[in-house]
């Protein structure tokens, strides 16, 4: 593989492989990352690590599974409602009540505004805020053409989403994600201004986007947020967060999330609302952090440093 085609994740474990004395293979036509050191063999597929057991990473990889996980062990985390696909699982929907009255009353309990999203899906893709039962009905059918579960969950202020890194016990590195946003100079239109900000040219961005009017002309000051997901492939900016008194909640957050999914190795994606209350997000099993090297100063040895603790915790 030519070096300039190699991914981000490849890269950087053959670096940390030289410097660690680690011999690296690739397999499967890259898919495998094969490590051995000291008689023992170790592998990553894709950005999956051998740190995790099999059944902690599925039950990261699926949102309402995480959130019963987490609810069971009174951790504070998003609450998620299951909805099933008839065509696929249709032996796990009762009888007395369909998807659809399960979709209806909860968008009547969430006060017309909940936020839709299958429950295997990663970035923000295809994650929707729906204001009415039309846009709710609609969102779910979409889903139901390539997922067998969704979740419907309320829509929360959030005023910060935090990124933490977490590996066996500790929280190496948080970074909390500034959603996209223009002011207004009274003369500008959002189309205008929007071009400055050099968004990624990603379906997430233009599906965001594809909701504003671009002729808008803002008053001078004036703030429109250009998305109200915090998704750093869809234009956030991620900002590291030091050691402050928040520093230390939302750590106490993540290492509470982690154990209780008994996870050694993951991204634990954590909100604060704007009434200083924090929830646990998501759990991602498969780390990756491409867009933060590129945007942070210092940033590529800040993950570089997170890769390498996971490959001591991996050895060790």
């Amino acid at each position: 593989m030519e070096e300039n085609k190699e991914r981000f994740l490849d890269r950087l474990i053959r670096e940390l492989c030289e410097e660690m004395n680690i011999k690296l293979e690739m397999l499967s036509y890259d898919w495998i990352l094969q490590l051995t050191k000291d008689g023992k063999v170790r592998h990553i597929t894709r950005n999956h690590f051998d740190n995790n057991a099999q059944a902690s990473g599925e039950i990261a990889n699926d949102k309402y599974a995480t959130y019963e996980v987490l609810k069971s062990q009174n951790v504070p985390v998003i609450e998620h409602t299951m909805i099933f696909n008839p065509g696929t699982r249709s032996h796990y929907i009762q009888e007395e009540e369909g998807v659809w009255e399960i979709a209806h009353k909860e968008f009547e309990r969430l006060n017309h505004k909940v936020v839709v999203k299958p429950n295997d899906g990663w970035e923000g893709k295809e994650v929707s805020l729906c204001h009415t039962k039309k846009e709710l009905e609609v969102t779910i059918e979409k889903l139901f053409q390539k997922h067998g579960t969704v979740s419907i969950c309320p829509y929360y202020d959030i005023k910060t989403e935090y990124r933490t890194f977490y590996i066996n016990g500790k929280v190496e590195l948080i970074y909390g994600k500034t959603k996209p946003f223009v002011v207004g100079d009274g003369k500008s239109t959002l189309e205008q201004l929007i071009q400055n900000l050099n968004l990624p040219n990603k379906k997430v961005v233009r599906d965001n986007l594809s909701l504003l009017d671009m002729e808008t002309v803002l008053k001078e000051g004036e703030k429109v947020d250009i998305s109200w997901k915090h998704n750093l492939s869809g234009g956030a900016t991620p900002i590291v967060l030091e050691k402050n008194d928040w520093y230390d909640k939302i750590e106490k957050l993540a290492i509470q999330a982690g154990k209780a999914m008994n996870i050694n190795f993951a991204t634990i994606d954590i909100i604060r609302t704007t009434d200083d209350d924090l929830y646990v997000l998501e759990v991602n099993s498969g780390v990756c952090a491409t867009i933060f090297t590129k945007t942070v100063d210092g940033g590529y040895e800040k993950i570089k440093n997170v890769y390498r603790k996971a490959l001591q915790d991996l050895f060790a």
